[in-house]
């Protein structure tokens, strides 16, 4: 439980994500860079954990089901990585084909994006 330490920060937003697991990234694979598995929870664990910090009005909840596909990756060779089939396929470089036709192979999910208020007004009074 968490509601006593995120009441005495007052943060603006907090975004709870559930682990995501992805082959050759963090699934402890033979080739994959971390094991995540050890901190991966079920949709019931995270809801459970979601509702138990309701009444943070600032919480917002990103399962994988809303994150997997909303988010848009750039790897160190300029590719998007698509996510969408639980791993991290690269499109081809946004050097050599332009940013509409990788952004085509990244699997992003437009209207996942949006519905998760992915556009986000940063601007906000400062409390003293």
């Amino acid at each position: 439980d968490m509601n006593e330490h995120v009441s005495r920060l007052e943060p603006y937003r907090w975004k709870a994500f559930q682990c995501l697991i992805l082959k050759g990234e963090n699934a402890g694979g033979p080739n994959d860079i971390n094991d995540a598995r050890k901190l991966q929870v079920s949709k019931g664990q995270f809801d459970a954990f979601i509702d138990s910090h309701s009444g943070q009005s600032m919480l917002i909840p990103e399962p994988n089901t809303v994150m997997q596909n909303s988010y848009l990756m750039l790897d160190e060779e300029l590719r998007f990585l698509d996510c969408s089939e639980n791993g991290k396929v690269p499109s081809q470089s946004i050097l050599k084909v332009g940013v509409e036709q990788a952004l085509s192979q990244a699997g992003f999910d437009d209207s996942m994006f949006l519905n998760r208020g992915g556009v986000f007004d940063w601007t906000r009074e400062r409390s003293n």
